[in-house]
């Protein structure tokens, strides 16, 4: 029993990287040149299954308080960027606009343009985390696993 629900999160996990995306959003039409005004905002998509494997909103969209992250590395405890906002999840897929949330505490950028943090010679090691706020256990709040590396 144990290796099969090992096997589940293998797949779970798989899945949910698979669907994971994010995409910039050119406010201004898309160049294809580089620009000295880059945007400001980027979508992301993505797929949540609580820990027993059934997809968020399954029965019906359901809003939740989610806080987006971005870290230089997979590992790290400590974000460059954070925002909070609240999604709509139906049937695990949810889609928002990185950039038009709230800044949370604990991000020492929060508030700071996403353009920010892709300059430099390590603009390119970039993760997403995310939380979900209140569907653990007694309502704690939950990290979502693995964050994405940007592409």
């Amino acid at each position: 029993m144990q290796e099969n629900q090992g096997s589940w999160k293998q797949v779970r996990r798989a899945v949910l990287v698979a669907l994971t995306g994010a995409a910039m959003v050119l406010g201004e039409g898309a160049m294809a040149q580089a620009t000295s005004r880059p945007p400001e905002r980027m979508t992301y998509q993505g797929f949540i299954a609580g820990s027993d494997g059934v997809a968020l909103g399954n029965t019906a969209p359901r809003n939740y308080d989610v806080i987006f992250r971005i870290f230089d590395s997979e590992g790290s405890n400590t974000p460059l960027w954070g925002e909070q906002q609240t999604v709509t999840v139906d049937k695990g897929y949810f889609s928002v606009l990185l950039g038009e949330g709230a800044p949370v505490g604990g991000a020492p950028n929060a508030g700071v343009s996403l353009s920010s943090l892709f300059h430099g010679a390590t603009a390119s090691d970039r993760y997403v985390g995310f939380t979900v706020k209140g569907i653990g256990a007694n309502g704690s709040d939950v990290d979502i696993l693995p964050r994405v590396r940007f592409m």
